[in-house]
């Protein structure tokens, strides 16, 4: 007979469940993720996996959840840190990349794993959304004072494209030779917010 967890037991084994996905991710690819591979590290049999989650879809859409809201922690305080915008901005890039660099699995999972809008949970959808609009939120700041001008969700998504794919290339290991990843980054970053300020001419 089965035995009864508590729902704080529970979300126990769910969250080591998922350290363990993340930790298998992060040395082999989310394409090599399997819950018969996380049964054999913990020493379980598949099928006791699947008591706490019903498919690989089913772990992969709790753990996006979980890297999208620590994601948005670390956004969020960089956010609250300081009342400067530009000073905001900063710690915002700052703490983005952190995250990537700190959190390559959580990384994956947020941004190279394809799903259906359809087979995403309301909680993944909340997740994203809270995401998104902590990498928006500072730019619509910016430029309701007057600093930046155009539409400031466009300037957004060209702040993170940028920077997202420099991470992608720096975790390919293309960008290791001169000028390197921090200087891309800083020169990428300052020409964009030239091009977006109201004093460029």
């Amino acid at each position: 007979m089965a035995v009864l967890l508590t729902d704080e037991q529970v979300h126990d084994v769910r969250e080591r469940i998922r350290e363990v996905a993340e930790h298998q991710i992060a040395a082999h690819g989310i394409a090599a993720l399997s819950l018969r591979s996380i049964a054999t590290e913990l020493g379980w049999t598949a099928a006791s996996l699947y008591r706490y989650f019903a498919s690989k879809a089913d772990l992969l859409d709790a753990l996006r959840v979980a890297a999208h809201n620590r994601f948005s922690d670390r956004i969020e305080a960089a956010h609250d840190s300081t009342d400067d915008l530009w000073e905001r901005s900063r710690a915002i890039g700052d703490a983005y990349i952190d995250f990537a660099m700190s959190e390559p699995a959580a990384y994956q999972v947020m941004f190279a794993y394809e799903q259906e809008e359809g087979e995403k949970s309301e909680e993944l959808r909340a997740a994203e959304r809270r995401s998104h609009l902590t990498l928006i939120t500072y730019v619509r700041e910016m430029a309701d004072a007057g600093l930046l001008e155009g539409d400031p969700d466009m300037i957004a998504h060209a702040y993170w494209a940028t920077i997202h794919g420099l991470i992608v290339l720096r975790m390919a290991g293309k960008l290791d030779t001169s000028p390197g990843f921090d200087a891309l980054r800083h020169a990428a970053m300052r020409l964009i917010t030239r091009g977006a300020r109201p004093d460029k001419a």
